[in-house]
């Protein structure tokens, strides 16, 4: 390990979630280059790295932590790491379109608030 949350880029998920679990995985195959370390919100890692995660606090969304130790959650998480992706940068850009952040973040909220009834639990 050696590594502290201010030297990585950190995902935190929820390892419970069968929709968190696939998106994880699916982020996981696109950086290709590793930039990005994954944690289980559940894993006393994440916890040490991020004490609000104790209790149910995270349960409302994902928690990206860049290599400035700069924290964000659920779609400005998202916005935030896709230019650590392969052509990331690019698909970022409509993140900044009039009206997305604010829909995107509408719909992710409504997703996450329903995710174990829509997709089921991982375990």
């Amino acid at each position: 390990m050696g590594e502290t949350t201010s030297s990585r880029n950190v995902l935190i998920y929820d390892a419970e979630c069968r929709l968190c679990v696939s998106s994880k995985e699916w982020v996981e195959r696109w950086d290709r280059r590793r930039r990005i370390t994954f944690l289980p919100f559940q894993t006393a890692e994440a916890k040490e790295q991020l004490p609000d995660l104790a209790g149910m606090a995270c349960m409302d969304a994902m928690r990206f932590i860049d290599a400035q130790g700069q924290v964000t959650s659920g779609v400005d998480a998202f916005r935030r790491m896709l230019p650590l992706l392969p052509f990331g940068r690019l698909l970022s850009l409509l993140f900044y379109l009039p009206g997305v952040p604010r829909l995107a973040a509408v719909i992710y909220h409504h997703v996450a608030e329903n995710r174990y009834r829509w997709f089921g639990r991982a375990h």
